[in-house]
């Protein structure tokens, strides 16, 4: 099964202002914004929530999200 539903240590990704990890999200993880349905940053985590479609389970974002996640 799928996920839809991801979540991103921040300390893994070693930014500490919350812009630049919402830069980081879509534009070097090339997350299409379309896709994302909800995005929580907090201190210590990102959540990622997607859209409920099948379309992009084979697009190289998803699988580079998964990786990171």
């Amino acid at each position: 099964m799928k996920t839809r539903e991801f979540t991103i240590n921040t300390a893994d990704l070693e930014m500490h202002y919350v812009n630049m990890i919402e830069e980081y999200i879509i534009e070097d993880l090339e997350i299409p914004q379309d896709y994302i349905e909800s995005l929580k940053i907090d201190d210590d985590q990102v959540n990622i929530k997607l859209s409920n479609t099948r379309k992009y389970f084979n697009d190289d974002w998803y699988v580079n999200l998964q990786r990171v996640s």
